[in-house]
Parts: C-alpha cells; sequence; structure tokens
C-alpha cells in the first residue's frame, strides 16, 4: 500500500463531489442562453402606430443598443423606422395639404 507521498504520477484524487464549472460555460451539451430581446424595440414599434416621430428615434437608438449589445429585436427597430418614417411623411402631407388649402373650407347644407 502506498501513503500519500508516495503516490504514483498521474494519480488523481477519488471523487470528493461536484466538479468545477469554469464561468460562462453551462452543462455539457447545452448551448448557452441567447441575449434577451431589447425593449426599446418593441416599444418603438408600439409607438409607431401612435406617434411616428418617437418611433423614428427610438428605432434608431434600439438599432444602435442592438449592434453594441447583440440583443435581439433588430427586425422590430428596423420596422418601427419603416413605419415611422411613413407616419411623419404622411403628417407632413396632411399639415401641408391644410395650409396649401389656406384652410378655406366651405360648407354646405
Amino acid at each position: 500500500m502506498t501513503t500519500p507521498q508516495q503516490q504514483p504520477t498521474g494519480y488523481q484524487a477519488p471523487y470528493a463531489g461536484s466538479p468545477q464549472v469554469q464561468p460562462g460555460y453551462g452543462p455539457p451539451g447545452y448551448a448557452p442562453a441567447a441575449p434577451g430581446w431589447n425593449v426599446m424595440s418593441i416599444v418603438a414599434l408600439v409607438s409607431a402606430f401612435f406617434i411616428p416621430l418617437v418611433a423614428v428615434v427610438l428605432g434608431w437608438v434600439s438599432v444602435r443598443q442592438i449592434a453594441r449589445t447583440g440583443e435581439q429585436g433588430k427586425p422590430l427597430a428596423i420596422t418601427a423606422l419603416v413605419l415611422g418614417g411613413l407616419g411623419c411623411l404622411g403628417w407632413i402631407a396632411f399639415w401641408a395639404a391644410i395650409i396649401a388649402g389656406g384652410g378655406s373650407f366651405s360648407y354646405s347644407i
């Protein structure tokens, strides 16, 4: 029988508990968790239907955040940019028509 001082080379101590997992790694066989959704891109898409200018601003900010953090939601942010831009163009056309008309509307009963 050998004593601890006379252990052969390559000897491992008996199993004493769970193995230590390196930080950033999960159990074997599992992929790392996907980054979450960018909340600002969701808010930008919802606001595109109510306040188009806010949708454009939040869309640009969320695209920048997504590029920096790697979160999900880039299609939502781009959709918010497109819908917000179309909404802004619609508002500009509406007010241009009101101003060009001079505000003189005739009503007949």
